[in-house]
């Protein structure tokens, strides 16, 4: 039977309080890059002329995504440290594990929709909708090719794709008389609990 909506809320808290704890633990031993301290002051000397009213909307927009940029590329070995996490989390531990650390505390389980077997192709449509993969993934490659101003404008957009997908899956689980989200429908996949008798 399909798991309610509160009890798969509450697996989506778990696991984003473990993996921002594994991803902070992880920040710990990749080294420290002094451009970036750098960058981050000159963001906030900047946000505060703008606060100020020192400079133009313009001038901020256009000085802010000089440095947002620099900092995503010289953050790169972190981005890329922290997908490949998110990867393993998200993608192959619910293939072998049907679960993760939330969805197995609130003894939850993803399965096939059709009763196959769960496959990577799955958990990552999944993981494209709730976690954020695709727009990890884009911008860690958009960062590297397109000018600051394309790279802030991209993050506002998919920031934004992103918000939308959250939202319409979790007014879906919430509404839907089968309590599948949109992640679900993509993946062709349900999350059952395991408690309840089918």
């Amino acid at each position: 039977m399909s798991a309610n909506a509160s009890k798969r809320i509450i697996a989506y808290i778990i696991d984003f309080i473990f993996i921002t704890a594994i991803l902070m633990i992880v920040s710990y031993f990749i080294p420290k890059n002094s451009n970036v301290e750098f960058l981050n002051n000159d963001i906030n000397n900047l946000t505060e002329q703008a606060l100020n009213g020192e400079i133009t909307f313009d001038a901020y927009a256009r000085e802010y995504s000089i440095y947002l940029s620099s900092i995503d590329s010289e953050n790169v070995v972190y981005n890329v440290v922290g997908l490949i996490i998110m990867l393993i989390y998200y993608v192959i531990i619910p293939v072998i594990f049907k679960a993760t650390l939330g969805k197995y505390i609130m003894k939850l389980e993803i399965r096939h929709k059709d009763s196959k077997k769960l496959n990577l192709f799955n958990t990552f449509t999944r993981s494209i909708v709730t976690e954020g993969m695709l727009y990890s993934l884009v911008t860690i490659f958009l960062v590297q090719i397109v000018s600051s101003n394309t790279y802030l404008i991209s993050l506002i957009i998919l920031g934004f794709i992103q918000f939308i997908l959250v939202i319409t899956s979790l007014f879906m689980i919430l509404y839907r008389h089968d309590k599948r989200g949109l992640q679900d429908i993509l993946s062709r996949s349900i999350v059952v609990d395991k408690e309840v008798k089918e």
